[in-house]
């Protein structure tokens, strides 16, 4: 019996050990939610990344009135140039990509970074105020979004993400699109580490 329970330990430890390689990479830990498929590093397998303009179709719209989500429509091309635009940015000068563009073909050897935004949530004025900082997150002036990375050539998921993005609710006298772009800067900053850490 005490054969049988040492050689039934041994295949799998064994087991364990044949397998540990094989494991995902870790979390970056950078953004509020990450599932890592990867494992081996992105500068292993691809020298370009291409990032798409993230859709704002479909993102829930929270504490606006008629107004302010007219004045809202109005911005939301901006509010996606600001992400993209400060992702590029970043990864240009935080990673070695050969190629980092918001435009171009799918080649080999390329990942290709796509989401959209999520929930645009003006907070609650009083709230705001008089908590400052320890408001609750449904409270505060926030923007979410959630994203993946994909192979180009095989459109297989390589890591994928969700994350809330609030601050800068200092200027939230009146409406707070001014607010929602500066956190979208923000948030492409994250995003970029994100990248970063998986290069």
């Amino acid at each position: 019996m005490k054969r049988i329970v040492t050689v039934v330990l041994l295949a799998m430890c064994w087991t364990a050990f044949a397998y540990a390689g094989d494991g995902a990479l870790s979390k970056p830990g950078v953004l509020g939610e990450e599932t890592i498929f990867l494992t081996e590093k992105l500068s292993t397998k691809y020298d370009n990344i291409i990032i798409r303009d993230f859709s704002i179709d479909g993102a829930e719209i929270v504490s606006m009135d008629k107004d302010e989500q007219a004045k809202l429509k109005e911005i939301k091309s901006d509010i996606v140039k600001t992400l993209s635009e400060s992702i590029v940015s970043h990864v240009k000068n935080d990673t070695k990509f050969a190629r980092v563009t918001t435009k171009g073909t799918s080649s080999g050897r390329t990942v290709i970074l796509e989401g959209k935004f999520t929930k645009f949530n003006a907070g609650q004025g009083a709230a705001k105020v008089f908590l400052g900082w320890m408001a609750p997150e449904s409270a505060k002036t926030n923007i979410s979004v959630s994203g993946r990375l994909v192979d180009a050539r095989s459109g297989r998921e390589l890591a994928k993400f969700s994350d809330t993005r609030s601050g800068h609710e200092g200027s939230t006298i009146g409406f707070v699109g001014l607010v929602f772009k500066i956190q979208a800067k923000d948030e492409g900053e994250e995003i970029a580490k994100f990248i970063e850490k998986l290069y």
